[in-house]
């Protein structure tokens, strides 16, 4: 059957690239494969916005600080604590691809999006179509960079199928 990748650079999907992907879905008659990818070099980032988003109280907050410098020096417990931040994103999300009737299978990876994304087309050749949902400052608190070699067009032409970007534009 083929595949519809949905590779998301940071810890939350936008809702407007999740239901793009689905509807694709639906119309191809294909599976949808989500590759979340988390850059460990922004893992402190990551944790303050988890802070806010569920409005820890001040003195966690500030206690949290000692743990985002335990995860930018290589901390592992905190990088599993955004680990299952994003996976539960992911999993708030993964109803509705059920409900439309679309097969859902969601990989994670840490590390840098556009070699990721490359890999797994490279590894998974049923993959016909690649949907990029890049990181904005509502999404995640990173951003593509051309210096990293991940930009679009970078990623675009390493890719054997076509690459489709989203951005959530507010």
């Amino acid at each position: 059957m083929q595949k519809v990748l949905l590779a998301v650079d940071g810890i939350k999907p936008t809702d407007k690239a999740f239901r793009y992907a689905v509807e694709l879905c639906q119309r191809l008659h294909a599976e949808l494969r989500i590759l979340q990818v988390i850059r460990p070099n922004h893992f402190g980032q990551y944790l303050k916005r988890i802070q806010r988003t569920v409005r820890f109280a001040k003195r966690y907050a500030e206690d949290s600080m000692a743990a985002v410098a335990f995860a930018e020096a290589g901390e592992h417990e905190t990088a599993k604590e955004i680990m299952a931040e994003a996976r539960r994103n992911m999993h708030k999300l993964m109803p509705e691809s059920k409900e439309a009737g679309v097969p859902c299978h969601l990989t994670m990876k840490t590390g840098r999006p556009g070699q990721e994304i490359v890999r797994y087309v490279k590894k998974h050749r049923n993959v016909v179509l690649t949907i990029y949902d890049t990181a904005t400052e509502e999404n995640s608190v990173c951003s593509i960079t051309p210096e990293e070699g991940d930009g679009p067009l970078a990623i675009g032409k390493r890719l054997s199928v076509p690459l489709v970007m989203l951005r959530n534009q507010g």
